[in-house]
């Protein structure tokens, strides 16, 4: 069997792993690297041609973001991902298959759960040809939000576990009191807070988080922020029911302009449209504060307000650091642990299995 790591690891971005056995061929997300001057994955045409699944964990760009330039290259096969997945993806795809109705082929056995990072998200277990293979998809046991089926007692050959931030030694618990603290300061003002979240995930965390600390700031939401709260009322699967009945009473107005106070979500985190550029610096402007809770992208307008000074960084989690990537290890039985997502480590691209 052969497994390539053909980015995602020793970088935060390009999340994608190739795997090919007697049985199957198949990629473990496809993701792209904004602002690099190689964003998509290190694969060969031959490779490519030879795929017949890929298999997402999740929406997010750096997890799909290069299928579009994979079709392109000649992938022909299946995608298969959760059904949340492919309603969250800003294109369409020829031949997919939903995660609930997939069955594999002779030789490859699945199994799945739900990873805590968004609506949708996932991990795997493989067993193909009898050899093992985990991937923990952008994972956390800590979502106010999310449900996560925890990853316990797996028996992998290879495990690609989630290890986004690091070496930061900082518990899920200390970065929401940082988090909250600074907010709290920033709120003292009497200026609004700009907060540019995803489409898809934190922002729904981060609304659960100021609706139990501050329950009498005005929040304000753009559509997808106010789309997504009209989604959380009919799901029963993806949101801990705790989580959706109490965000079910949340009040948020719609953010239409700069408000004169009050924590306002922008679903552009890297602040690609104009429109959400032009509103940061109206917030700015106007004396308000803005604050990205996110990884920013290299050459994104976040990046460059976060160089000139002009925006915060608040990390809040939502993914897991080094000594959580740990604690899971000993949960599990893995022969081989890679942590990806982040550039604190790196592996040997390449692994073969006999």
């Amino acid at each position: 069997m052969e497994f390539l790591i053909a980015g995602g690891v020793g970088e935060h971005g390009r999340n994608c792993f190739f795997v090919k056995g007697e049985s199957a061929c198949f990629l473990v997300d496809c993701g792209k690297m904004a602002g690099s001057n190689q964003p998509y994955p290190r694969l060969t045409p031959e490779q490519i041609r030879s795929l017949q699944y890929v298999f997402l964990t999740h929406s997010h760009a750096d997890h799909t973001g290069a299928l579009p330039w994979l079709l392109e290259q000649g992938f022909s096969g299946t995608v298969v991902a959760s059904d949340e997945t492919f309603g969250q993806l800003p294109f369409s795809l020829p031949d997919t298959k939903p995660l609930r109705s997939f069955c594999p082929p002779a030789g490859l056995k699945l199994h799945w759960g739900r990873s805590g990072h968004c609506p949708g998200s996932v991990w795997y277990e493989f067993d193909l040809d009898d050899t093992t293979l985990l991937f923990s998809g952008d994972y956390t046991e800590h979502s106010l939000v999310y449900e996560t089926d925890p990853i316990r007692r797996v028996r992998a050959e290879i495990a690609v576990v989630d290890c986004a931030y690091g070496s930061d030694p900082r518990s899920a618990e200390v970065l929401r009191f940082d988090f909250l603290a600074r907010i709290a300061a920033l709120l003292a003002s009497g200026k609004p807070v700009l907060l540019p979240v995803p489409k898809y995930g934190r922002g729904l965390e981060l609304l659960e988080l100021l609706n139990r600390a501050r329950p009498k700031s005005p929040v304000y939401g753009d559509a997808q922020f106010l789309y997504q709260l009209t989604w959380l009322q009919t799901d029963r699967f993806w949101l801990a029911p705790e989580a959706r009945d109490a965000l079910k009473n949340a009040q948020v107005q719609p953010l239409t302009g700069v408000p004169d106070s009050g924590l306002c979500f922008l679903s552009d985190p890297q602040l690609k449209s104009p429109a959400s550029r032009e509103l940061a610096d109206a917030f700015l402007a106007a004396g308000g504060s803005a604050v990205m809770t996110g990884t920013p992208e290299a050459g994104s307008y976040s990046e460059a307000l976060l160089q000139a000074g002009k925006m915060e960084y608040l990390r809040y989690p939502i993914h897991q650091n080094e000594t959580e990537y740990r604690r899971l290890l000993r949960e599990n039985y893995f022969s081989r642990a890679i942590p990806y997502h982040t550039p604190d480590f790196s592996a040997k691209p390449e692994i073969l299995l006999q």
